[in-house]
C-alpha cells in the first residue's frame, strides 16, 4: 500500500511538472530558457520530497500525499491546459505567474487536511 501510494504520488508530480513545461513551450511556440521554468516547476520541487521522501512515514500521511499530489495534478492540468489551449484572451499567460503559488498553497493545505482526516479517521477505528 505505501509503495502504491508513493508511487503514485512521484508520477502525479511528474506528470505535472511536464504539463507545466509543456504549457509554457506551448505558449511561447518554442522552448526559450527563461526564469520562469524554475518559478513554474518550483511547486513539484518542492511537494516531492514533502510528500516522499521521510522513509518513516505513517500510512496515514503516505496516503494524505498521494492523495494531495493527484490533487495538484488536476489543478495543474486545469489550469495550464485551459490557458494554453483552449484558451484566446491575450492575458492567458498570466497564469504562469499565479498558478505556482496557488498549485503550492493548495497542495499543502490538501497534504494537512488530508493528513489530518486519515490520522483521524484510523485513529477512530
Amino acid at each position: 500500500m505505501r509503495n502504491i501510494a508513493v508511487n503514485g504520488s512521484v508520477i502525479s508530480l511528474i506528470a505535472a511538472a511536464i504539463i507545466g513545461v509543456a504549457a509554457m513551450v506551448h505558449g511561447a511556440g518554442k522552448f526559450e530558457l527563461n526564469w520562469f521554468y524554475p518559478w513554474v516547476l518550483a511547486p513539484y520541487i518542492l511537494l516531492l520530497p514533502l510528500f516522499c521522501l521521510p522513509r518513516r512515514q505513517s500510512d496515514a500521511r503516505v496516503l494524505a500525499g498521494c492523495i494531495a499530489a493527484v490533487i495538484v495534478l488536476l489543478f495543474t492540468s486545469w489550469f495550464y491546459i485551459g490557458a494554453m489551449w483552449f484558451s484566446a484572451a491575450s492575458t492567458s499567460a498570466l497564469i504562469f505567474i499565479f498558478a505556482p503559488g496557488c498549485l503550492l498553497a493548495g497542495g499543502l493545505v490538501v497534504w494537512g487536511i488530508a493528513w489530518f482526516a486519515l490520522a483521524w479517521m484510523t485513529g477512530a477505528s
